[in-house]
């Protein structure tokens, strides 16, 4: 039997095991962060590929790929992955958006360094996967340090910067907002 999905709707994917506990903390963040509903799916199907046996990690982009059939079901896709994530011209990334299929993928495996705390891997965690949805929105990188859209290039600036938008990010995710539930009434 299919699952009826609300229109516009975000499906979040673990993959891998990330802990149950994290994947509500993500999906009431980004519910409240973008009011979608944030529907918690399995994807048991998914084949990872793209393992980098030298550098220890999975391409993201490939877990972009092995997601994208449920763009079929649902407007954005998040998963969560618990594997050390690559990609081209970069030690690591905590996420990657390919914003045209508007999927995304975190990882938490950096997020659990130097044995940090649950609370503190699933604010990281929550960041991430709103500043990666942003990206699927459109917004871009800010330069506000305290913004989550800025650029995290470690593990310090995720800590340092705040899970919500600036002023700027925030009128223009808004602003995004309208005009999709506008679409959708539309529609």
């Amino acid at each position: 039997m299919e699952e009826k999905v609300e229109k516009g709707a975000t499906a979040l994917v673990p993959l891998g095991c990330t802990g149950e506990h994290i994947h509500e903390d993500i999906r009431t963040a980004v519910k409240d962060a973008f009011g979608a509903e944030v529907t918690v799916i399995g994807r048991e199907n998914c084949r990872w590929t793209g393992f980098d046996v030298e550098r220890r990690q999975y391409a993201a982009s490939d877990l972009i790929e092995c997601l994208s059939p449920l763009r079929a079901a649902f407007e954005r896709v998040l998963g969560v992955a618990s594997a050390d994530l690559s990609y081209p011209g970069v030690n690591h990334v905590f996420g990657l958006t390919d914003p045209e299929s508007r999927i995304s993928v975190i990882s938490l495996f950096r997020f659990r360094a130097k044995g940090a705390p649950p609370g503190k891997i699933a604010q990281r965690a929550i960041k991430t996967a709103i500043h990666e949805l942003g990206h699927s929105y459109g917004l871009r990188h800010c330069k506000d340090h305290r913004c989550v859209m800025f650029f995290s290039f470690n593990l310090a600036d995720t800590d340092y910067k705040n899970r919500e938008f600036c002023k700027s990010c925030m009128k223009e995710i808004s602003s995004i907002l309208k005009a999709d539930a506008r679409k959708r009434k539309e529609v």
